[in-house]
């Protein structure tokens, strides 16, 4: 009987090739992975996103695509970036239909702003399109741990680097997007 490690890989080489069927057997392996990563969004300012409409919709904006998927690890890189996108165009959505400056606070402990402040998701999602310019892999990370709920471990395995180097970009990638997100921005340069 072939290992699920296995079968993950033949579901994304029959994905890549565009076998529609694949989708769905893959959605049914990674299904609960990928609700526990969506988990942590639940109840956070994110809450109108429940689970599993964050989980659906970040699958459903993967299988719309034509991926060529390497591996289960480039998969989950790729989910990740597609959770992010799932989110940033909810928190836009929620946004515009507020009045004022239509920024949403966000009070889930990132370690990415300071304790006594909240975040903005779409002011973080700037910050973090500014990092990749500069330093991709340093992005990756954030997308990774912040985004897909990743640890510092499955990281350093999905990136095939070490635990400790992974904890050094975390730590550079906070600092850096700290810095950016508490810069005042400047008239105009806000969200449209």
């Amino acid at each position: 009987m072939p290992s699920p490690v296995h079968d993950t890989a033949a579901l994304l080489q029959r994905c890549s090739s565009g076998d529609q069927d694949a989708y769905g057997a893959l959605f049914e392996r990674v299904y609960a992975d990928l609700r526990r990563r969506a988990r942590r969004w639940r109840g956070d300012g994110a809450d109108t996103l429940s689970t599993t409409a964050l989980v659906h919709e970040t699958f459903l904006s993967l299988a719309g695509a034509q991926l060529a998927l390497n591996d289960r690890a480039h998969f989950f890189r790729i989910a990740a970036r597609a959770m992010r996108r799932v989110l940033i165009d909810a928190s836009r959505r929620r946004n515009a239909r507020k009045r004022g400056d239509g920024r949403e606070a966000l009070t889930l402990d990132t370690g990415l702003v300071a304790p006594d402040r909240e975040l903005d998701l779409v002011a973080l999602d700037q910050a973090l399109e500014r990092l990749a310019a500069s330093e991709p892999r340093l992005a990756q990370v954030v997308e990774l741990h912040f985004y897909a709920g990743s640890e510092f471990a499955e990281i350093a395995r999905l990136m095939d680097l070490s635990e400790r180097t992974i904890g050094r970009d975390w730590r550079a990638a906070r600092a850096l997007l700290q810095l950016a997100l508490s810069e005042p921005t400047a008239p105009g340069s806000g969200p449209g």
